[in-house]
């Protein structure tokens, strides 16, 4: 089966791809080099034994981070390698065969085998590793554009994870043996790719997320989960690596994936964040019971260390846990706390290990000292697993409160700032709330006690004080010119505390906040003429009042009649100045050069500015914004493509032709094809013009086809060497 699309060609589109991104499903960027994808998002862990990491292919587009994919794969995000450019894995799905070719001829050795045809778009990422138990497992999601009209074709997009180091002997390069894998119902044991993983063999492990056409092109229902969330047009589900090895021996991997027989229709893989799993056994973590903080505190609080298993799969086992007091470690063992082992055991049958740690009170003022547990393997681990306890004496607690300025009948809130104690604390105001900060409201000055408790049981006691100040007022008023104020602005006088905050509208329309003045008056930016009045204004303890409004008024107005360019690339639209109200004598200044001030056209889209100097020396400034009305590529295209014909020899509409004219920027047609629902390719013609095209008559072989809806598709070829497929249907009517 032949598919359109030069070869040669960098991007391949069908259709447009919609500019609106999808606000819930898979977002792709290219912020991490390959180096930290791998240590930071792809390693589970802090052991990330992990070396030599290279890129294969364009890793600049084709190899990324992913998240928001928990709605689709089950795990949020991670790495994604693609055939294409990874953000085109980003959802809806509105394109049937979403392509980006960045290697028009690919090779790989271990991929070459699986491949049914040439490669291209080779891509992916290799390290070495020092697994530290005997079983490497990661989690991942294979995609692809392909699904599901060339499903059981040449097209079989493949990828591969290629493990190789000591005990494995396998049959690919270097002995490396394959890990992207699935155990069929049949107990068989495949390789992961589109033929092997579809709507017809092995679905079990397929998730359909087809188009409508790609449905019809199948015969398949259409059941749309996932349009809006990720392109694709199907994928697996999520799936697991596993493979066992040698503990601290070296191995590398190859993470690999490639288009087959063509570069277009991208595939993808997506590996699931901290799912490489070299085999930590054990996670540690410092706690204090009933604190938040992992600190202990001489005579108050003792602290521990928790032990947990990673792997459940030897919960029936005791798991023996060594580790060391690290060198860094502040606290002295049998000093600051009393004498621990350097190992635990994590019974059979519990998840968990509680590490008590005794805290010695020495009476001696020495600081904030750690406590650094690492724990300890059979081999060497890059940024080993470490933890801190921290061990600190207590300090006094002292509640104090700001002075409070407040307005009667209005509510405020009182908080107190602590110092010293141990958190968390307990708090109990005298008029009985418990709350860290009191709301309230007063009618003539007071004062509040609050009662401070901290975690060892120490007291303390504050008293806020509150006085009464007068309501704060705001003033806005006049008539005024917006030349004349254009520069200095509408003056509001303020009464109260500094800093003062405002709210106003212009006409009604509420405008930007301003916050934190500092002196009165303030001056209010005259950005257009209208009614400007003041909504809300508050200083710094209270709700204020605003009083009064101010005009603005222009002596400038211009009518204008201003018609868009048709399409991002035309240069159709113009503007033209019916009217214009200044005082006299005026000029006028375009940001572009123009024959007519009141009249310029031929314009493209952009931003254009009007300036108008009156006789008053005031400046004005107008701006318009065009942009084209239409985005649709059929539209802004200088080619026309009928969506139906009728071959009933009447002399009217009798074939299916394309045409556009000389000035198109069209250089020649590179290919026009035409299929049925089933893919059979019905018409095809290669290197034409408009001149010398030979239309389709709506035959097959010689013999006429029925009423129905076929699929053509278009490569064009511009004279700048760009080249654009499109894809479409045509109705024949008999």
């Amino acid at each position: 089966m032949l598919r359109m699309c030069n070869y040669f060609t960098i991007i391949c589109f069908l259709f447009l791809l919609s500019d609106v991104a999808a606000q819930e499903g898979i977002q792709t960027a290219n912020n991490l080099v390959v180096e930290d994808l791998v240590k930071d998002v792809f390693i589970k862990g802090n052991c990330r034994n992990v070396s030599n990491i290279t890129a294969i292919g364009n890793d600049s587009i084709s190899i990324g981070e992913f998240e928001n994919g928990a709605a689709i794969f089950n795990f949020n995000d991670g790495i994604i390698l693609s055939t294409g450019a990874i953000d085109l894995a980003q959802g809806p799905n509105l394109a049937i065969d979403a392509s980006y070719s960045f290697d028009a001829q690919g090779n790989d050795p271990d991929l070459s085998q699986l491949a049914t045809d040439d490669l291209f778009d080779v891509t992916g990422i290799e390290f070495d590793f020092v697994p530290l138990e005997d079983k490497v497992t990661f989690r991942y999601v294979f995609a692809s554009e392909e699904y599901c009209e060339f499903v059981g074709t040449s097209f079989n997009d493949v990828f591969g994870f290629f493990v190789s180091g000591p005990g494995i002997n396998g049959s690919f390069a270097n002995n490396a043996i394959n890990v992207a894998t699935i155990t069929t119902l049949t107990g068989t044991t495949e390789s992961v790719s589109i033929n092997n993983i579809n709507h017809l063999e092995n679905e079990i492990f397929y998730i359909s997320n087809i188009t409508t056409t790609d449905a019809q092109n199948c015969e398949l229902s259409y059941d749309p989960l996932y349009q809006e969330l990720i392109e694709y047009d199907g994928f697996t589900i999520p799936l697991i690596a596993s493979f066992s090895v040698i503990p601290c021996e070296t191995y590398r991997i190859r993470l690999v994936i490639g288009d087959v027989g063509d570069p277009i229709l991208d595939s993808a893989v997506f590996l699931a964040s901290n799912s490489f799993d070299l085999g930590e056994q054990v996670t540690i973590r410092a706690e204090v019971p009933g604190t938040n903080e992992p600190i202990a505190y001489e005579s108050c609080v003792d602290g521990q260390f928790v032990f947990t298993r990673n792997d459940l799969s030897s919960l029936n086992q005791n798991l023996i846990v060594n580790y060391t007091i690290s060198s860094d470690s502040e606290a002295i063992n049998g000093v600051d706390f009393e004498p621990i082992p350097l190992s635990i055991t994590i019974p059979a049958g519990d998840t968990s290990f509680i590490l008590p740690i005794a805290i010695i009170d020495d009476m001696i003022p020495e600081g904030a000292e750690n406590l650094k547990l690492e724990l300890v393997y059979d081999c060497d681990c890059i940024d080993p697993v470490l933890t801190d306890l921290i061990i600190d004496e207590t300090d006094s607690l002292s509640t104090n409160f700001d002075s409070l300025l407040v307005c009667t009948n209005q509510q405020f809130s009182i908080v107190p700032e602590l110092t010293g104690g141990v958190p968390p604390f307990n708090f109990l105001w005298e008029t009985g709330e418990t709350t860290e900060s009191l709301t309230t409201s007063v009618t003539e000055a007071t004062s509040y006690t609050l009662t401070t408790t901290d975690f060892c049981g120490t007291t303390s006691l504050g008293i806020a004080t509150v006085e009464i100040q007068d309501i704060p007022t705001a003033t806005l008023e006049g008539n005024y010119n917006l030349c004349e104020i254009a520069d200095s602005g509408i003056p509001i006088l303020l009464e109260g505390n500094p800093p003062w905050q405002i709210r106003y509208t212009i006409d009604g329309i509420e405008q930007t906040t301003f916050d934190n003045i500092q002196t009165t008056p303030f001056f209010l930016s005259a950005i257009e003429e209208g009614l400007y009045e003041l909504i809300a204004f508050s200083d710094a303890n209270c709700q204020g009042v605003v009083m009064g409004n101010a005009i603005v008024e222009s002596t400038f107005d211009v009518e204008t009649v201003v018609i868009p360019p048709s399409c991002p690339n035309s240069f159709d639209g113009s503007i033209q100045i019916n009217q214009l109200d200044a005082i006299a004598p005026f000029s006028l200044d375009w940001n572009i050069e123009t024959e007519d001030d009141f009249f310029i056209e031929n314009l493209a889209e952009g931003t254009y500015i009007l300036s108008v100097l009156d006789g008053d020396d005031c400046l004005y400034e107008e701006k318009f914004d065009l942009a084209a009305t239409s985005n649709d590529i059929k539209d802004c295209l200088p080619i026309y493509i009928p969506n139906t014909f009728s071959p009933n020899n009447d002399g009217i509409n009798d074939s299916f032709s394309i045409f556009y004219d000389s000035t198109s920027g069209v250089e020649k047609i590179v290919s026009l094809q035409v299929y049925d629902r089933w893919g059979t390719l019905l018409f095809e013609q290669k290197n034409f013009t408009s001149d010398n095209m030979i239309s389709w008559t709506g035959a097959y072989k010689g013999k006429p086809l029925n009423t129905g809806v076929y699929i053509y598709k278009i490569i064009l070829a511009f004279e700048n060497n760009e080249t654009l497929l499109l894809s479409g249907d045509i109705s024949l009517l008999r």
